[in-house]
């Protein structure tokens, strides 16, 4: 969170990122839970995960989202250095100070991915093609909230048991790509989340999972 007096870098840090979304999601009146902060220390790589539910004022649901995303070990350096500190990873010092890349501005790029869950697994599939008509319905009622052209894609996993067949998952799964040439819009973002998230429930009773 940024504090009185102290200037935002052009180019975030994974914390101001985070706590970014986490603000938004949370001035959307959604509810946050379950927040993970990962790191491999072997790459340096970051991750971030939280579950997103309605909040308790709405009616119950059983249905929410996993937002993540991954926060490359290199955007961390630049972060910390700034433009053009990358530069002296790959070159010697009297190369690197001809290198463009000092005068351009760094450009992150962050896939932020949410993973909406449409259902109980362990339903017992009697005809495959009742998987069809589950992502027609499915599509059909999230193009209320999403473009024709960045609908969320759609997920069935299906396992077979001696004779039988269940599904084991439900989702529906959508990704915004943060270039940072201006501000991410996490507020845009929440409220996409939280529309979905209201609609979601109608599956209830169009779906028997």
């Amino acid at each position: 969170m940024e504090h009185p007096g102290q200037e935002r870098s052009a180019f975030p840090s994974y914390e101001e990122l985070s706590a970014d979304l986490i603000e938004a999601i949370d001035q959307a009146g959604l509810f946050i839970e379950d927040v993970r902060h990962h790191l491999e220390p072997s790459v340096g790589e970051r991750r971030f995960e939280c579950t997103v539910r309605l909040s308790s004022g709405e009616p119950p649901s059983r249905y929410h989202v996993h937002l993540s995303f991954v926060w490359d070990a290199l955007l961390t350096y630049v972060a910390a250095y700034g433009a053009g500190a990358d530069c002296d990873l790959y070159h010697d010092d009297d190369e690197s100070e001809d290198c463009p890349h000092h005068q351009l501005p760094p450009q992150p790029f962050v896939e932020l991915e949410a993973e909406f869950i449409l259902g109980d697994g362990g339903y017992e599939l009697h005809d495959v093609a009742e998987v069809s008509a589950w992502v027609d319905t499915v599509q059909e009622l999230l193009a209320k909230v999403f473009r024709d052209e960045d609908r969320p894609s759609v997920h069935v996993g299906i396992a077979s048991l001696g004779t039988t067949t269940l599904v084991e998952k439900f989702t529906a799964e959508h990704s915004w790509l943060l270039d940072f040439e201006r501000p991410p819009d996490f507020e845009g973002i929440a409220h996409q989340v939280q529309n979905a998230l209201r609609l979601i429930p109608q599956l209830a009773d169009r779906l028997p999972i």
